[in-house]
This record gives structure tokens, C-alpha cells and sequence, in this order.
């Protein structure tokens, strides 16, 4: 493995019967308190954004997928991998007081074979899931609202064993900083010399970057939804002036995502507000020494608020 993958260890099997060794985690079938059969093991690592890779051998007439988000049975996590729905690879969430549903479905279970150990992996980016089954990206899918981290693990649904192994948290960060902003003075130096360094520092560790950073063809429009999507952390800087309709496209585009939660507001202090914006926090800034400490901190709470440490 890479330097940068993590061979994950320790297993709280919650639903199921498995057999945990140092090798792999088999599931054995459900209970028999429980119905229908499924099983989830967790694991002792949390994830926002990165990926996770194992080798899972399975009937097809079963499930094996990855686990992530998870918090407790009854709340939301998501699930991609092999089978599921009658399909050979699948994207399905946990609904509250609802149950599973299917996200994205692809291929027949019965091109499937049961001597064959599929290496998976699956990567979180900000909204964005991409499941890749023996090297071949086989989904992708953009959930309707962010996870809010939680707990990677496994889940197996049927009668019969699930055998997993090799399980690695891959490239794990914390994932990605999104900056919508004019791209002049004097808002470029609150990016360099506010944004970019606090996110950027150990506590945090997140990729900062807004859309003229982003090189190649294309539509920068579409630079910038791909952004917003992708990103665990939105930063919009909202101070008035005649270019700030294109930044609340933006801003609406974040909270059409669900993003209200991870999205950060920054403005000048003293302007003000439209009245439909009033009613959000906002991190005021002024430009001066004593400004640009306030500034920090109120950024650093905020960060540190949406991902919960």
C-alpha cells in the first residue's frame, strides 16, 4: 500500500454475526432478532472526505459494500459496492424512519462470479461518490445532502457469508475548502492572507482553492459547480457591490445542494446586507492589523464548528 493508506484494525461488529481476525471480517448472516438480514461492522476511523478500498468475496445473491457516515442504526449512512437492488454494484442510503433506498445501480449479479475477490474502493469528495470495482469506475453518483462525517465500516445483506479483507482508509484529509469570491482587490488578499492559511494549517489540513485556480478548458461556470459539490467547506465572501449577483448564484447554488451547514459567510463590516441574507451568520472583517486576528479566529470557530472538532 501507499504510504498514505491506513490498514484499518480495530471492529465493532452492530448488526449481524461476523468472525473479526487479523486477516478479514466475515459476515456469518443476521440474527435472528433481526429482520431483514443484514449485518454492519464499524470501524475505529472516521472520514469526511478520502476513500476506502477492500477485497470482498461474496455470493452474488448477497450484499458487501462499504459503510460510511455512520452514527448509530437509526440515523443516516451510505452504502456502495458490490450487489444490491438485483444489481452487480450500488450506491444506497439509509433513510430515518424509512429504511434503504437505492442511489445508483449498474450491471447484472448474474455477470457476478462467487471465486472472485472484487477489490473496491469507494471515494467521498464533499457530495460526490464514485465507487470503482478492479480498477474500473462503475459509479458516481452526487448525494442530495452532505455527509456530516461519522464512521467508515462494512455492510452485508443475505443469508450467506460476506468475506471481507485488506480494508484501508486511503488518503483520508479532511477534504476540500471552496472559496466563492470576487477575483480583485481587496478581497484576494483576505483569500492569501486569511482563507487559505487557517484552513490550511494542521488543525484542519484542508485543500483551499477557488475557481481561477482551476486550469484547463471548460466552462468556469462549471469549474464552479464542480467545486461546490466537491468541497466539504464553502467559503462566500457577500460584501455588496455590482459583481455580487454572480457570487449569490453561487450561494444558492450551495444551499440547493443542502450545504447551509457547510457553507461560511464573509463580508466587510459596515455594509449592508440584503435582507435575504440578514438572517445568516456572516464573519464580519475589517482591514486592519487588529481586524485580520478577529478575523481568523471567528473563521477558525466556524471551521472547527462544521467539522466537529
Amino acid at each position: 500500500m501507499a504510504d498514505a493508506d491506513v490498514r484499518v484494525k480495530n471492529w465493532a461488529p452492530i448488526a449481524g454475526r461476523w468472525s473479526i481476525s487479523p486477516e478479514a471480517q466475515r459476515y456469518e448472516g443476521p440474527q435472528p432478532q433481526f429482520s431483514p438480514s443484514f449485518g454492519i461492522c464499524v470501524a475505529g476511523n472516521n472520514l469526511t472526505d478520502g476513500c476506502v478500498s477492500a477485497s470482498v468475496r461474496f455470493s452474488p445473491k448477497n450484499t458487501g459494500q462499504l459503510l460510511f457516515g455512520y452514527q448509530s442504526l437509526t440515523e443516516r449512512y451510505i452504502m456502495a459496492g458490490m450487489g444490491g437492488w438485483n444489481f452487480a454494484y450500488s450506491i444506497g442510503e439509509n433513510v430515518p424512519g424509512v429504511g434503504w433506498r437505492s442511489l445508483a445501480v449498474a450491471g447484472s449479479p448474474e455477470s457476478l462470479s462467487p471465486d472472485h475477490a472484487y477489490e473496491i474502493s469507494v471515494t467521498v469528495s464533499g457530495q460526490r461518490i464514485r465507487l470503482t470495482v478492479d480498477g474500473v469506475r462503475v459509479l458516481n453518483h452526487i448525494l442530495d445532502t452532505p455527509l456530516t462525517g461519522g464512521q467508515v465500516g462494512l455492510f452485508a445483506f443475505g443469508e450467506e457469508p460476506v468475506e471481507f479483507s485488506k480494508v484501508a482508509v486511503v488518503d483520508g484529509s479532511a477534504g476540500a475548502v471552496f472559496v466563492v469570491m470576487k477575483f480583485s482587490e481587496p478581497y484576494a488578499q483576505l483569500y492569501e492572507k486569511v482563507i487559505n492559511p487557517v484552513a490550511s494549517e494542521p488543525e484542519f489540513g484542508l485543500r483551499v482553492y477557488k475557481a481561477d485556480e482551476v486550469f484547463g478548458p471548460g466552462i468556469i461556470l462549471n469549474d464552479i459547480v464542480q467545486g461546490i459539490i466537491d468541497a466539504t467547506v464553502v467559503v462566500v465572501e457577500i460584501t455588496p457591490d455590482q459583481d455580487v449577483e454572480n457570487v449569490f448564484y453561487e450561494l444558492g447554488y450551495a444551499h440547493g445542494l443542502g450545504k447551509q451547514g457547510q457553507t461560511i459567510l464573509m463580508a466587510e463590516r459596515g455594509r449592508r446586507l440584503p435582507f435575504d441574507i440578514s438572517q445568516y451568520r456572516v464573519v464580519f472583517y475589517e482591514n486592519t492589523i487588529a481586524g485580520k486576528d478577529q478575523v481568523e479566529d471567528q473563521f477558525r470557530k466556524h471551521l472547527r464548528a462544521i467539522l466537529r472538532k
